[in-house]
């Protein structure tokens, strides 16, 4: 194949095998990043703006619409043109250089939720389902303990805050506990979801 990653939003169900035989039948047919068999999202297009950006010197082909502007991505419009496809050759000239890449491309797989094929390996990844897994994985037991701590801690602070009866104070530093206390509750409710939907589909399922 041409390149050493390529980097799709979708279809999220291919098996290597598979995979291989969709990229190699759209190279033979000409390789145009904007016939690619990929759907067209615009997490393709602003991951490959992030990326020519990040490192321009990495050789990468793709349909997304070059971005020329200078402001920092966090300041730019929602409204970068959606893209099928990035085609990525990457670095040989030194481990640094082959590490900032991949840690880059892995990065913002990850932040855009995209599908990552390495053809050469043999290997195609799901980063962000990957990233949620070993997430989860970790919460359980310690996590768990330290976030239960928290909340009770949290309550504690906000009934001992509204005990002092300290006008303003005592009522800004319980809702600022309470406050707390409702997102150490969603992350304990959202890892509990989150176990429960893997053990449910069974193992490998977020893989």
């Amino acid at each position: 194949m041409t390149f050493d990653l390529y980097v799709w939003a979708g279809p999220r169900d291919l098996d290597v095998d598979e995979a291989h035989e969709l990229i190699e039948a759209w190279e033979a047919a000409g390789g145009d990043p904007a016939q690619s068999p990929f759907e067209s999202s615009t997490d393709i297009g602003w991951f490959h703006r992030e990326l020519t950006k990040d490192l321009p010197w990495l050789p990468v082909t793709s349909d997304a619409i070059p971005n020329p502007s200078k402001l920092p991505i966090v300041l730019s419009p929602d409204n970068e043109p959606p893209a099928r496809v990035i085609a990525i050759r990457l670095p040989r000239n030194g481990a640094d250089a082959l590490e900032e890449a991949l840690g880059e491309i892995y990065g913002l797989a990850v932040k855009y939720d995209t599908v990552v094929f390495e053809p050469s390996r043999g290997v195609i990844r799901l980063p962000h389902d990957e990233m949620a897994e070993l997430a989860a994985a970790e919460f359980w037991p310690w996590g768990a303990v330290r976030t239960v701590v928290a909340i009770v801690i949290g309550v504690a602070v906000a009934v001992g805050a509204w005990a002092l009866g300290i006008p303003l104070l005592s009522g800004g530093i319980a809702l600022f506990a309470l406050f707390m206390v409702a997102i150490f509750v969603a992350s304990f409710c959202v890892a509990i979801r989150d176990t429960l939907k893997r053990r449910a589909e069974g193992p490998g399922s977020g893989a």
